[in-house]
């Protein structure tokens, strides 16, 4: 089976904003934006709302972006990437680019984020757009978002994403489950859409989750933004599960400088977040302070 998104070309012209959620006041001094991991659906936001509540309390309004809704088929890494920077990139000069879909639904910002949060694929896209200078007065908050992937991760990315086509949607997210839980949560069924849900799926709606979980581990395949993280003057922080099957500390690095930091949160798996999330928010607390005082 060709897994594709439904009617690629109407996508383009039609040039959607992403799709995003909005958390806090509106009129906060500060903004946070948060790029999402790979999902088959977007969630509107709610793998982050658990640990959202430092950044609401040090008053930054939080705007959560589902960062496949910018994939085009056929994008890499690299690509996605360039369509994330014309979307978040702050515009001082007017209208950037040449009437691209993504340069045609830019948010009207004249200034940076004040924070950028990525949570895995959507972690490693944070991390290459900080080669661009307007991110380098912006704290950096990642979690479980790899800097570089190696032969294994590869591979256990790959098998999740051939899943897809080869035994179906629910198994693929069974095995993503598998690697990613902590090693204190019980696996879950895949509950089937209720009666209400499934008369509003489409074959197209099927096809789209299918391909955007397979297109979006896959764009993680040899992945490597070392050199931006390297290069970053600002304060960024990792955090991860110290109990992780899929990214573990060998795929995050930084650089040399004080104000980079590391931090495993212990028995977690991938989603630190889902797993201890006061354990998390304690973390994010404590780096926002420091980068306060």
């Amino acid at each position: 089976m060709t897994l594709r998104p439904p009617h690629p070309e109407s996508a383009r012209a039609a040039a959607p904003a992403p799709n995003r959620t909005t958390l806090g006041d509106v009129g906060a001094p500060r903004h946070a934006v948060v790029l999402a991991p790979v999902m088959p659906r977007w969630d509107h936001g709610a793998f982050f709302r658990q640990v959202a509540e430092p950044l609401l309390a040090a008053g930054h309004r939080i705007t959560i972006h589902d960062t496949l809704s910018l994939l085009r088929e056929g994008d890499d890494l690299k690509a996605l990437v360039g369509r994330w920077e014309r979307y978040l990139a702050p515009d001082h000069d007017g209208p950037r680019g040449s009437g691209t879909e993504v340069d045609s639904c830019r948010q009207p910002s004249a200034a940076a984020p004040d924070v950028l949060v990525g949570n895995a694929l959507g972690g490693a896209v944070v991390q290459a757009l900080l080669a661009h200078e307007w991110t380098h007065r912006t704290r950096v908050l990642l979690l479980s978002g790899p800097t570089v992937a190696d032969g294994e991760l590869n591979a256990k990315l790959e098998r999740i994403a051939a899943a897809v086509s080869a035994q179906g949607l629910p198994s693929a997210v069974r095995l993503l489950d598998e690697v990613v839980r902590g090693p204190g949560r019980q696996p879950g069924p895949v509950a089937p859409p209720s009666v209400a849900d499934r008369s509003q799926l489409s074959d197209s709606d099927e096809k789209l989750a299918e391909w955007r979980l397979s297109a979006g581990l896959r764009l993680l395949h040899d992945a490597d933004v070392r050199e931006p993280v390297r290069d970053f003057p600002g304060a960024l922080l990792h955090v991860y599960g110290e109990q992780s099957l899929l990214v573990q500390r060998k795929h995050l690095a930084t650089g040399t400088r004080p104000r980079h930091h590391l931090v495993g949160v212990p028995q977690a798996g991938m989603r630190p977040h889902a797993d201890r999330p006061a354990l998390t928010r304690d973390t994010i607390t404590r780096f926002l302070g420091a980068e306060e005082s």
